[in-house]
Formats: C-alpha cells, sequence, structure tokens
C-alpha cells in the first residue's frame, strides 16, 4: 500500500490506462517481493509472505534457497496469470457472486477456514493440546481492543493504545523475524562464528537443474491452480485480503497432503501454494471494485483513488463508460506475469547469491533488528508497536522453545476478528436469532464441510496414531 502511495503522484501526467496498469505493476511486484525476505531472513517483507516464511526459510536452511525462491516466482506467476483470465472471463459472474456473502455466508467460510487449525497442530496429544492452545491465544490477541459493536474495552487493563487493538504488522514481525534472531543469537552463543557465518551462506548452495524444476512444478501443480482459484474467490469477497488467501491456501495445502508431516520443515508445496493464493488476489480484487464499485482490499482502495482521479468512476457503469480501458488494462495484466518474472528472475536471482555470500551474522543480526524496529514504527509511527514487537518476539521464542505452534496462532489472530465481526452483524440482523445461519444454503454448506473437515481429519489422525 504504501508503494502504490508514493508512486501515485508520479501517474498523475500518465494517461489512464498506463497510470493504472503501473500501479497494478506495483501491486504485484511487492506482493511477490514479499517472499524474498521471508524465505532467505524468516523476514516477511509483506504480511501476506508469513505463510511462504513456514517452510520457505526452512528450505532455505537446507541450502535449497535458489529452489524455494524460483518456485515462489513461478507460483506466483501461474497464480496471478489465472486470476487475470478469470478476471476478463467472469468478472461480472463472480461478482454477483460475491455479493450474495453476507454476515452469515463469511463467517461460514472463515469457520471452514479454521478448521485448517486442527491439521496444522500435529499428530500426538501433546501436539494438539499445545496446537490449540496456541489457537487460543491468538484468538484472545484478535480480542483486545474496542468492541466493534459496543465500542466497549476488551482486555486493555488500562493501557490506552491497546484501545485499537494489536496491529498485524508488529505481531508479525515479532512471532516470525524477531523471536528467530533471538533463536539464532541462542545458537550463535553456542557455535563459534565461523561455523555460524558457513551456515548462513549455504542458503543458495544447492544448484537448481532443469529437471529440479520440473519436478517441483508437476508437484506442485495440484495445489498451485487450487491455490489459484482459492486467492481469485477470496480476493472477490470484499474486505478479506492476500493474507488470509495465503493461510488458507497453505492449510489447504496441508490438509490435502499425504505428508502433512513434514510441512512446515521444508515442503516445497508450503511455498508455491501461499504464494499462487496472495498473487490470485491482486487481479481478483479489482473485480468487486470495477463491477460494483467496492474495493476488494486495501490496496484495491488505494486504486479506486487512481480511478477517480484519471476520470473513470469505477461500479456498474465502468465497462459502458471506459471500455477499451478496462479491458486493456485486463490484457496488460495478462503480459504483466510472464515478463516480470523473467525482467525479476536473471537479475534478483544472481544478486541474492551474491548478497548472501557477503553476509556474515555479526552484520546481519543487528542489521534484521534495525529494521524489525523500523517496520513495526512506520505503520502508525507509534512507539508502542515497537514494544508490542518485542513482546511477541520475546513470547515467539518461548513459544518455539517450547514447542507451541506459531502458525496456529497466527491463522487464529488473522481470521479471529473477521469471524467475530461477521457473526456479530449477522446475529444483530436477527435480534440474536441464529436462525440467519440456518437459512442461508451457502453458509449451510461451509458448516457442512467445516464438519466433515473435522471428523476426516481426527479420523486421519487416530489412523496416523
Amino acid at each position: 500500500v504504501m508503494a502504490i502511495v508514493l508512486i501515485l503522484p508520479l501517474t498523475y501526467r500518465l494517461p489512464g490506462l498506463f497510470a493504472i496498469a503501473s500501479l497494478m505493476g506495483c501491486y504485484k511486484g511487492a506482493t511477490y517481493g514479499g517472499s524474498i525476505s521471508a524465505i532467505l531472513l524468516n523476514t516477511p517483507g509483506t504480511p501476506e509472505a508469513a505463510a511462504t516464511a513456514l517452510d520457505g526459510y526452512p528450505l532455505a536452511q537446507k541450502g535449497e534457497g535458489r529452489r524455494a525462491l524460483e518456485m515462489a516466482l513461478m507460483a506466483s506467476v501461474i497464480g496471478g496469470t489465472i486470476s487475470n483470465l478469470v478476471l476478463i472471463v467472469v468478472a461480472k459472474p463472480l461478482a454477483l457472486i460475491a455479493l450474495k456473502f453476507g454476515p452469515a455466508e463469511i463467517t461460514a467460510l472463515i469457520l471452514f477456514s479454521l478448521t485448517i487449525v486442527v491439521v496444522t497442530i500435529g499428530n500426538s496429544l501433546l501436539e494438539i493440546v499445545k496446537g490449540l492452545t496456541s489457537a487460543g491465544v491468538g484468538l484472545f490477541f484478535a480480542m483486545v481492543g474496542l468492541d466493534i459493536i459496543t465500542t466497549t474495552r476488551r482486555y486493555c487493563f488500562g493501557i490506552f493504545e491497546l484501545d485499537r487493538g494489536f496491529n498485524l504488522v508488529p505481531v508479525l514481525i515479532g512471532l516470525l523475524a524477531l523471536s528467530e534472531i533471538l533463536i539464532q543469537l541462542e545458537k550463535l552463543g553456542k557455535t563459534n562464528l565461523e561455523k555460524s557465518n558457513s551456515i548462513l551462506n549455504k542458503l543458495y548452495q544447492k544448484k537448481v537443474t532443469w529437471q529440479t524444476r520440473r519436478n517441483d512444478l508437476i508437484t506442485c501443480s495440484k495445489d498451485i491452480i487450487k491455490s489459484s482459484f482459492i486467492g481469485t474467490f477470496i480476493g472477490a469477497l470484499p474486505g478479506i485480503g492476500a493474507t488470509t488467501a495465503a493461510f488458507i491456501s497453505y492449510g489447504e495445502a496441508k490438509r490435502s497432503s499425504k505428508d502433512r508431516k513434514n510441512f512446515g520443515s521444508g515442503k516445497i508445496e508450503g511455498i508455491a501454494a501461499p504464494e499462487s493464493g496472495n498473487n490470485a488476489v491482486c487481479a481478483s480484487s479489482l473485480i468487486p471494485l470495477v463491477t460494483l464499485g467496492i474495493p476488494g482490499s486495501i490496496t484495491a482502495a488505494v486504486l479506486l483513488g487512481a480511478f477517480m482521479i484519471h476520470g473513470m468512476m469505477p461500479g456498474p457503469m465502468l465497462m459502458r463508460t471506459h471500455p477499451s480501458i478496462l479491458y486493456g488494462l485486463f490484457f496488460l495484466m495478462i503480459w504483466t506475469d510472464p515478463i516480470g518474472a523473467i525482467v525479476i528472475a536473471i537479475p534478483y536471482l544472481h544478486l541474492a547469491r551474491l548478497a548472501i555470500r557477503r553476509i556474515n551474522k555479526i552484520i546481519l543480526f543487528p542489521l534484521i533488528i534495525m529494521l524489525c524496529i523500523i517496520g513495526a514504527y512506520a505503520i502508525q509511527f507509534s512507539i508502542f508497536d515497537i514494544k508490542v514487537m518485542i513482546f511477541l518476539g520475546i513470547l515467539g521464542y518461548l513459544m518455539k522453545k517450547n514447542g507451541f505452534d506459531i502458525p496456529a496462532f497466527l491463522i487464529a489472530f488473522i481470521l479471529g476478528p473477521i469471524l467475530e465481526n461477521n457473526t456479530r452483524i449477522a446475529l444483530s440482523i436477527t435480534n440474536g436469532n441464529p436462525i440467519i445461519f440456518l437459512k442461508s444454503p451457502i453458509a449451510m454448506v461451509f458448516f457442512g464441510l467445516s464438519i466433515i473437515s473435522l471428523i476426516w481429519s481426527f479420523k486421519i489422525k487416530n489412523i496416523e496414531k
């Protein structure tokens, strides 16, 4: 969002088509770019890249950083391309379907998505208890702040800054980046620096052959296609966003995998699924924008302003008043993904390798800590967010040391507010009567899938046990 806002003034004198196209290029590039630091440093460059770090960083630690980066690139291109084609072909029908998703339907969808926690928390009883505890703590953190309906304080403990709740970015930085730095510093104290730097410099050690690329693409093709459609659908729903799409895609890939217990330790499918899912959101978030005038994400809201600056009012009349610009944008976006991949792949893969060879942990760790502090502060220019980041960094460190599940925490923290808000809005429509959920065929389908998913996953766990 910050990148698009900074570039927006530079597009004032451009024709409308080129202005919107340049902003979309920035949107797609930033969405993919977040995976680079997520994979190499376990520090997501964007919130939606947090899911990519779960398997990307462990794979890089095995010396397969280039393989992980290339899969992220291929999955992003395929996910974006599928979403672009869907945007052209079914923009209007999909917008009408998305319009049918009210609070009850979104509640059922998010509840279904949360069932992936059952799959991600492990197979033994102790792992299940720790995973459920992690998810419960994540939901608790998501509830902190002013109640959206009554505006009363919840779990603020007299701290004024907690009225607005915990911001997502400091939470992600603390749990994923700072906690990992603390883990690495602990390891650094137990080994000599030369050996530690040698491990870091081996992130690119293993070469990637064409046979490996072909096998990876075949292995991940099912998850890429499935996640692309998940991301496309979620992007068409206003207000949910790419971060949710990435975690739902990751969870679905893990749920359908025969080797789900190795997710989180460097599975290539754990990179392909979230990257194709979050990149598919980019194009499909334009569906409610250009057809209904409703932005599907924060970024789409900025793009709404860009459309208006160039004399185009998004909504039902846009396709009639500016069809050449709109469909020109669609076709430009189709070319953006493959061409952008070629332009990016050649320089950045080699530059990343060169940079890693020159990295020293004595320089790297203080630099990452400084960037963590700047990243947490820059979102709202709040010192309190830095304190939140440090607190959650220590919490994440303790969770990792004791085997608690950080992905379960993040999934619950991200999806919890969406679930709560839509549940309460749905109940307020019927004065607290839950019949609204039973009257919706779409909601009932998702509730049924949730029950089936839970029964199926517990059955699989019993078989494995």
